[in-house]
């Protein structure tokens, strides 16, 4: 499995603030800041936190700050000037996991089982989206929850594929929605609030889709997990 050349990890130190989350410089250079073990398994594995299971009461509340270098060799390092990122590479995927091993004696394994799921299909309506602007950038978007639960219609997509709008809807829906749109490449798209009153994600998601000319349909479908078997705090740099 890839891994890191190099990699510190620190407690993080919420005096100081910083940044939250992950991001990966031209260069190489990987960054995580403030994350718990649940945010760090979600890069890892590309799962949603109820895709995971086993968690120690201590993965909410311990937070640390990562920096990690690949080797020389590898895609993140050989690619000519690589924009800063805000989602793993598959290879930084791996090699997150490979950390999460060797770091913090991560032992799992991985189950699925059929359960209630979305599915993300084509719509009858025209497709309102677009030839991203800047390809080479990062993928953004999702439909948007307003200060004080508003879900207003607010949506919009930079760069964005299918499979990864699909993953964005989950965080929002709490079951899995795979992607059967059968649209390759990536887009840009953006909706305007149409419902300053609604606070219910769902209807919010679904309307948003339904603008968009796609649709969401309740079905049964493969259901991955994670089952953490062992874990600890991680080892001293």
């Amino acid at each position: 499995m890839p891994a890191f050349e190099v990699s510190t990890i620190k407690p993080h130190d919420f005096n100081h603030g910083g940044m939250l989350g992950f991001i990966s410089y031209p260069g190489g250079r990987v960054f995580v800041g403030a994350a718990n073990l649940k945010m760090l398994l979600y890069f890892a594995f590309d799962l949603q936190s109820f895709q995971i299971s086993g968690v120690p009461a201590w993965a909410d509340k311990n937070r640390y700050d990562i920096e990690a270098l690949p080797p020389a060799s590898s895609e993140s390092r050989t690619a000519v000037q690589p924009p800063m990122k805000a989602t793993p590479s598959d290879e930084q995927r791996k090699m997150l996991q490979n950390l999460l091993v060797e770091r913090f004696g991560l032992k799992f394994h991985r189950e699925t089982k059929e359960g209630p799921v979305y599915l993300l299909l084509r719509g009858k309506g025209q497709l309102r989206l677009e030839a991203p602007a800047h390809p080479e950038g990062d993928s953004r978007g999702g439909v948007i929850m307003m200060q004080g639960g508003i879900a207003d219609g607010s949506a919009f997509g930079l760069n964005i594929s299918m499979p990864f709008l699909a993953r964005q809807l989950s965080s929002n829906l709490d079951l899995p929605v795979l992607d059967r749109t059968g649209l390759p490449g990536l887009y840009d798209f953006q909706l305007e609030p149409d419902d300053p009153t609604n606070h219910d994600m769902t209807a919010a998601i679904v309307d948003a889709m339904n603008r968009l000319g796609l649709k969401l349909k309740a079905a049964k479908g493969p259901v991955e997990t994670i089952v953490i078997d062992s874990v600890t705090e991680p080892t001293e740099n």
